[in-house]
């Protein structure tokens, strides 16, 4: 008895038991198990979603790529929202700046029971409605239930979600894709953040396009204006020259005068074939063609010239706007400087820091006042490409003293 006394003393009972702690400690590791499966699948679940999305996002970009203009850009894009995301319905409004309204261009699902049909096309104020407010602040939005949104404007017919997201152009709205569902709160920020790169995708592809649209056209309207004139005038020269009766001499005259004309149009021409060429994309040609007129039109005019280069120009890309007006602007100066400067020397230093470049043309020529009219098209002609270019063009010149042709264009 005294011993059981003495033994409960030295060691009293906390009431823990061997059996208690092993439990405890299995709940314990339950809990760490039943945590690391859940991670474990939340991690699988996110790789899926993201795999499924890239793929979504990657077949859109395919489908895109082959497509040549707006119209096809936005059926394309209406067509795959509903057969590779899962929508019921889409459509894709363009902005009409001119009369500030979103007009409908493109559908798929009910508003699209045929080929390129719309059912009931209409016309969205911006400002109105979701699809006129987004077009207005350019903020994608989900609504979850379109029954508690007063802006919600009922089309084919009425939808209880909706997901709208702008396109972008130039940093202005250019259109707006938009999807209905009858179901509330069917569309998540998994469709949102999808539909985000397939616009970014959208805007890019449209850029592009209206871009190369732009160029043909203002490549069409060079060859019409330089080329067009250009033919006329020999057109008008040779009938004089054919004319019976006409003195040898001035028969002769005319005849120079439309080789002059004819010669100036096959450099033209040159000029424009070498300009559209992928492969002349690199400052390296740009600088080639540089050099190679210069020593035609320099040396032949007894006028010595340099190169200075600085900056990493043979890495410089340009688009083919950038390649053909900063040639043409170089090729302009210098032919001013052999027509009309005297000058014996022509320096030429072209400059590439960062994001920008740089080409000074200095003569050491008779120079001239750069504030006064003159006759032909020559200064009016640079100021007018750098000015398509959104370039600096600074022409200093001093009578006696020379002249400086500078212009710094932004490179992207």
């Amino acid at each position: 008895m005294c011993l059981a006394l003495y033994a409960k003393a030295q060691f009293p009972d906390n009431g823990a038991h061997p059996v208690d702690e092993k439990a405890g400690n299995w709940w314990w590791y339950g809990w760490i198990l039943l945590i690391a499966v859940a991670v474990v699948y939340w991690i699988i679940h996110s790789l899926q979603k993201r795999l499924k999305e890239e793929k979504i996002i990657s077949a859109f970009a395919t489908s895109l790529y082959g497509q040549k203009t707006v119209e096809d850009i936005f059926w394309d894009t209406a067509k795959n929202c509903v057969e590779k995301i899962g929508f019921i319905d889409c459509v894709v409004y363009q902005v009409d700046t001119a009369r500030n309204l979103l007009l409908q261009k493109a559908a798929f699902g009910p508003k699209n029971p045929w080929r390129r049909e719309i059912i009931n096309r209409i016309e969205i104020p911006v400002g109105k409605g979701i699809v006129g407010s987004v077009a207005q602040t350019g903020k994608a939005e989900i609504i979850y239930n379109t029954a508690a949104d007063p802006r919600y404007i009922v089309d084919d017919e009425r939808r209880l979600s909706e997901i709208t997201v702008p396109v972008w152009i130039d940093g202005k709205v250019f259109g707006v894709i938009d999807s209905e569902h009858p179901r509330r709160r069917f569309y998540k920020k998994y469709h949102l953040r999808v539909l985000k790169k397939i616009s970014a995708i959208c805007s890019e592809r449209i850029a592009k396009y209206l871009a190369e649209d732009k160029l043909r056209s203002k490549i069409a309207r060079d060859l019409h204006d330089e080329i067009g004139s250009t033919l006329t005038s020999i057109n008008i020269l040779s009938k004089v020259a054919m004319q019976d009766g006409l003195e040898k001499d001035k028969i002769k005259t005319y005849l120079q005068k439309i080789k002059d004309n004819s010669g100036s149009i096959m450099e033209r021409m040159s000029d424009i074939v070498w300009a559209i060429n992928p492969v002349n994309d690199s400052f390296d040609k740009v600088m080639l063609r540089m050099k190679e007129f210069a020593a035609e039109i320099l040396e032949s005019a007894g006028i010595n010239y340099y190169f200075n280069e600085e900056g990493s120009l043979n890495k410089t890309q340009l688009n083919l706007e950038q390649r053909k007006d900063i040639y043409l602007i170089f090729k302009e100066a210098v032919s001013n400087a052999v027509k009309y400067s005297r000058a014996t020397e022509v320096n030429v230093i072209l400059q590439k820091e960062n994001d920008r470049l740089k080409m000074t043309i200095i003569d050491n020529g008779n120079g001239f006042d750069a504030e006064a009219e003159y006759p032909g098209n020559g200064i009016k002609n640079m100021q007018n490409r750098a000015a398509g270019m959104h370039a600096i063009l600074r022409i200093d010149s001093i009578k006696g003293t020379g002249t400086t042709v500078a212009i710094e264009v932004v490179i992207t």
